[in-house]
C-alpha cells in the first residue's frame, strides 16, 4: 500500500512538471474569465509585449459597431484595463515576451449601462409622441427621430454582449417594444408600385426590395390607403456589336415618377439607363435590366427618404 501511494504521488508530480507554464493558454487559465475579459500580446521586450496586449484589446473593441458611434467609448473601457501578467517565453523561442491585458467585466458594464439606459429613456420619450389616432406621415417623422437612437442602442448592446461572459443582451424586454413600434410606424406608410413596358417586372422587383429595406409598406396601386406611389415605364433596345462578332448588346432604360398621393403631386422624376453585352440576347437583356433596376431602386430610396423627412 505504501509503495502504491509513493508511485501515485510520483506520477502526479511528473504530470505537473510536464505542464508548460510559459504558454499563453496556461497563463490565461489562471484568470476567472467569468469576471475578466483577457487578451494576450507579445513583443521583444516586456514593455512591448504589454503594450501589444493593450493594443490588441483596443483593436477588438474598436471593431464593434459602437466604437464608430460613440467617440469616447473605447477609451472609457480601456481606462479600466491593465496588464496583469508579463513573462518571458520558453528558451526555444529566443528572447521573446508575452503579456495579458485584463478588463474587469463589471467595470465594462458600469461604462455601458448608463449609455444604454440613456438611449432607452430617449426612445421612451419619442414613443409617446406618436399621433392618436395614428397618422402615417406624422408618425413617420417621429420614427425617423427614433432611427439613429435605435441604431445607437443596438450597437451599445452589441458591445455589452461582446464583453458579457455569457454574451447576454442588456434588458432586451425593454428594447424590443421600441424596435417593434419603429417597424410598425415605418410599415404604416404605404407605397404603391406600378410598372409598364418591356420586361418591367424585373425592375419592379428591384424597387420593391429597396422599399422593403427602407421599412416602408409596399402595396398594389389599387390600395386606397397608399401615401406615395412609384410609376415606372421601361424600354429595351437590342443590337449586335459592330466591332465584336457574336456580341449582342442590350440597353434597358426607364422613366420613373414619384407621386405624393395625398395631394396628387409628382415630387420627383428621373431616368435610368444601363447597357450589357453577352453572346446571348436573353442574358444581355437580363443583365442590363437588373443593372437599371438597381440604379433606379437606389435613386428612389434616396429621393423618397429626403422627401419624407422634409415633408
Amino acid at each position: 500500500m505504501k509503495k502504491l501511494l509513493t508511485i501515485t504521488t510520483a506520477l502526479v508530480l511528473c504530470a505537473c512538471s510536464s505542464v508548460n507554464k510559459k504558454t499563453v493558454s496556461y497563463q490565461m487559465s489562471k484568470f476567472d474569465t467569468s469576471k475578466y475579459y483577457v487578451v494576450s500580446g507579445e513583443g521583444a521586450t516586456k514593455k512591448a509585449a504589454a503594450q501589444n496586449a493593450l493594443d490588441t484589446m483596443a483593436r477588438q473593441l474598436n471593431a464593434r459597431p459602437a466604437a464608430a458611434l460613440e467617440s469616447n467609448l473605447v477609451a472609457d473601457l480601456m481606462a479600466n484595463a491593465q496588464t496583469e501578467k508579463t513573462w518571458r517565453a520558453d528558451k526555444s523561442e529566443g528572447k521573446h515576451y508575452y503579456s495579458l491585458a485584463v478588463l474587469p467585466r463589471e467595470s465594462a458594464r458600469m461604462v455601458l449601462t448608463p449609455l444604454i439606459n440613456q438611449a432607452d429613456a430617449q426612445l421612451a420619450g419619442l414613443s409617446g409622441q406618436f399621433a392618436t389616432p395614428a397618422d402615417p406621415l406624422a408618425d413617420l417623422k417621429v420614427a425617423y427621430k427614433m432611427q439613429p437612437i435605435i441604431e445607437r442602442r443596438a450597437s451599445l448592446d452589441d458591445m455589452y454582449q461582446f464583453l458579457d461572459e455569457n454574451n447576454a443582451s442588456f434588458m432586451p424586454e425593454t428594447f424590443a417594444p421600441y424596435k417593434n413600434l419603429f417597424k410598425q410606424k415605418m410599415a404604416a406608410v404605404l407605397v404603391g408600385v406600378e410598372g409598364e413596358g418591356k420586361e418591367s417586372t424585373a425592375m419592379v422587383t428591384c424597387i420593391v426590395d429597396a422599399l422593403n429595406k427602407m421599412g416602408l409598406g409596399v402595396v398594389d396601386m389599387s390600395n386606397p390607403d397608399k401615401v406615395l406611389s412609384v410609376k415606372i415605364k421601361t424600354d429595351v433596345d437590342g443590337y449586335n456589336s459592330k466591332k465584336v462578332n457574336g456580341l449582342i448588346w442590350c440597353t434597358s432604360s426607364a422613366a420613373v415618377s414619384l407621386v405624393d398621393e395625398q395631394n396628387g403631386a409628382t415630387f420627383s422624376r428621373f431616368n435610368v439607363s444601363q447597357r450589357a453585352g453577352t453572346t446571348r440576347q436573353a442574358d444581355s437583356l437580363r443583365r442590363s435590366m437588373q443593372a437599371a433596376g438597381e440604379q433606379a431602386a437606389q435613386e428612389i430610396a434616396s429621393r423618397m427618404e429626403t422627401y419624407l423627412k422634409n415633408k
